[in-house]
């Protein structure tokens, strides 16, 4: 099936479901809106990367610390996962993945309602029909 790009929302559509299912920005590169589609994507990631290191960085130090005990018996701390920086970084990807979404259905209505008003400005008003008495 063939997607139609002059009908009415199909962009809209897929603006949608890019940036909910491939990555918040996607859909906005879609829209050709390239700074907000960058922005998104450069945030989304980001947080995303800052969130994988708050686990692996005191993974791979425990790591160290375990294979330089089995080396020289040395007795260094383990390094605790800090929980409150995963679900801050995860929280704040979240809110960048919401924010993405809510702006491409506000672009998306505001596209429409100005296809709407020129539609209108071409055709004239429509009339309303009187009730016959």
């Amino acid at each position: 099936m063939l997607i139609d790009k002059n009908a009415p929302g199909s962009s809209a559509r897929l603006a949608m479901f890019l940036s909910a299912a491939v990555c918040p920005g996607a859909g906005h590169f879609v829209q050709h809106r390239w700074i907000p589609g960058v922005l998104y994507l450069v945030a989304f990631i980001a947080c995303l990367v800052m969130m994988f290191l708050a686990v692996v960085v005191p993974l791979i130090m425990n790591l160290r610390i375990t294979m330089d005990f089995a080396e020289k018996g040395s007795s260094e701390v383990y390094r605790a996962i800090s929980l409150f920086k995963v679900l801050a970084w995860f929280g704040l990807a979240l809110l960048i993945y919401m924010g993405a979404l809510l702006d491409i259905s506000a672009y998306a209505r505001r596209q429409a309602r100005r296809r709407l008003d020129e539609l209108q400005k071409e055709t004239g008003p429509l009339e309303e029909k009187k009730p016959s008495a």
